[in-house]
């Protein structure tokens, strides 16, 4: 079941730097919450990608053990 959409929050901090909440949802609309700071000038959104990438191979393996009983 792979991630079919995201949002993204995120604050400005004092010395510039970021504060970013992702939520990532699943076809299921099942959400997967993760937080962390950012310096500034970061690139947020290939990060975002990247924790994508990540959760799909996650959810990806975790559907196949299930299916087949590991």
């Amino acid at each position: 079941m792979p991630i079919v959409s995201n949002t993204v929050q995120s604050t400005t901090q004092a010395d510039g730097s970021l504060s970013v909440v992702v939520r990532l949802y699943d076809q299921d609309a099942r959400e997967y919450m993760s937080s962390f700071f950012a310096p500034e000038g970061f690139n947020v959104e290939g990060k975002v990608t990247t924790m994508t990438a990540e959760m799909d191979e996650q959810l990806a393996t975790s559907e196949f053990e299930n299916m087949v009983g590991l």
